[in-house]
């Protein structure tokens, strides 16, 4: 028969009073002297073994609450690096089998390495890297994220601070580890709510959705045109000779062309609503010439929607891009993808391209996802409902409504969404 396990009790070693009690978070026995807990007299060690008493009493029933021993010694470096290779598994889960939509994609997966991964360094840095995961607190946390806020960072060639939404993204993917640690048995954290207090994302204010107008939506699709002209001459601006030299300004051929034009990419995203990557996986074995219908495959949330170019009831959306499509099919027809990718295996976006357009055209940012706002807001001014809208889109009426609706104060007479946006 096992020996019931002492409890709290004080005894004399060598010359001093020692208190020994169980501590529930390693299950071991420990000890420490009576005068360091300021028990001097027989008063206070009596005192002190009925507040110890009652701690292992407290704690023995929280260890049978959750399910087995406590390990709050365990370094927390360690414990989080168990975590990223759990995280490299669900990524090798999705990229084996990713019709399944188990595990993580590839993008998550590394996003998610680089902001943890960010918090170990700073773990490190600060002297914090024996730190065990009984001793985290929210005060640790709120510390770190302050340095998030204040450190610099690069974004292309400039420097620039973390904004608000990129510091939610840090708490995002740090509280989805400690979470992921409070599940573990046996238990990590005493308390895991002071945690997720420090890691609750902050207030954000939102960039406001945008609607166009045709003038703005006609000028990108022109200077998209213009640019991927063959005999186009792109203006460069050079000093002559050396040091102060007179500035010159000449014409010079665009070194290399996007292999997906973006005068084909443009009006595909202005006209359907689609995402970027709806738009460049697009297959011509999606298309309904003959009814004028796209179906298109959600690579965010796996599900298949329908979209009709034309015959809705609700009305035309595009019939001259469908009668394009028709002449697309034409000029290629072997092509396995809508758009062109000449000398890749599938289209592809070049952000760099996109931009030189959006510069020629002297315009404000134009953005792949604010096309999907303007095609929301088109669809309003016209009298779609708005879940018809979203529908077609591929998220929530209250999506549509809160984040992609904006108020269109010009655009062109017409009966369909292309006429509206002045791109018929």
């Amino acid at each position: 028969m096992p020996r019931e396990k002492a409890k709290a009790r004080v005894l004399k070693w060598r010359g001093e009073y020692y208190l020994f009690y169980r501590d529930h978070a390693t299950g071991k026995q420990k000890r420490v002297v009576c005068a360091a807990l300021d028990a001097t007299n027989a008063e206070d060690r009596a005192q002190l073994v009925k507040e110890y008493r009652l701690t292992e009493k407290l704690d023995e029933t929280e260890v049978v609450r959750r399910g087995g021993r406590l390990a709050y010694d365990t370094p927390l470096v360690d414990a989080i690096k168990l975590y990223l290779k759990d995280c490299e598994k669900r990524v090798e889960s999705r990229e084996m089998n990713p019709a399944a939509r188990a595990g993580l994609s590839a993008k998550s997966g590394h996003m998610i390495k680089t902001t943890v991964d960010h918090f170990v360094a700073w773990l490190e840095r600060e002297g914090h890297s024996l730190i065990t995961t009984g001793r985290l607190d929210g005060r640790l946390l709120t510390a770190y994220f302050q340095d998030v806020a204040q450190e610099k960072t690069k974004m292309g060639k400039r420097t620039v601070r973390r904004s608000a939404a990129t510091q939610n993204l840090y708490r995002r993917n740090l509280k989805a580890c400690l979470s992921y640690l409070d599940d573990v048995r046996p238990p990590l954290f005493p308390d895991f709510k002071p945690l997720k207090k420090a890691l609750k994302p902050q207030r954000v204010e939102l960039d406001q959705p945008r609607a166009f107008s045709p003038e703005v939506l006609r000028k990108f699709l022109k200077a998209a045109v213009e640019w991927e002209a063959p005999d186009v001459k792109l203006k460069v601006k050079r000093r002559k000779g050396r040091g102060k030299g007179k500035l010159e300004e000449f014409g010079q051929a665009p070194s290399k062309r996007p292999a997906t034009p973006i005068s084909r990419l443009f009006p595909l995203l202005a006209l359907t609503g689609c995402r970027l990557g709806e738009a460049l996986a697009l297959k011509w074995e999606d298309v309904d010439l003959e009814r004028g219908r796209l179906t298109i495959h959600a690579q965010k949330t796996g599900r298949t929607r329908i979209l009709p170019l034309v015959g809705a009831p609700e009305g035309d959306v595009a019939p001259r891009l469908l009668k394009s499509l028709k002449a697309w099919r034409k000029e290629a027809p072997n092509a396995v993808y809508v758009l062109p990718h000449n000398g890749t295996g599938e289209p592809i976006f070049s952000k760099s391209a996109w931009q030189m357009v959006n510069a020629r055209a002297k315009l404000d940012r134009i953005g792949p996802q604010m096309l999907r706002q303007n095609f929301t807001s088109y669809a309003a001014s016209m009298g779609i409902p708005s879940t018809v809208a979203a529908l077609w889109q591929g998220h929530s009426a209250g999506v549509a409504e809160r984040h992609y609706r904006a108020q269109v104060l010009e655009r062109r007479q017409g009966k369909t969404i292309e006429d509206a946006m002045g791109l018929a």
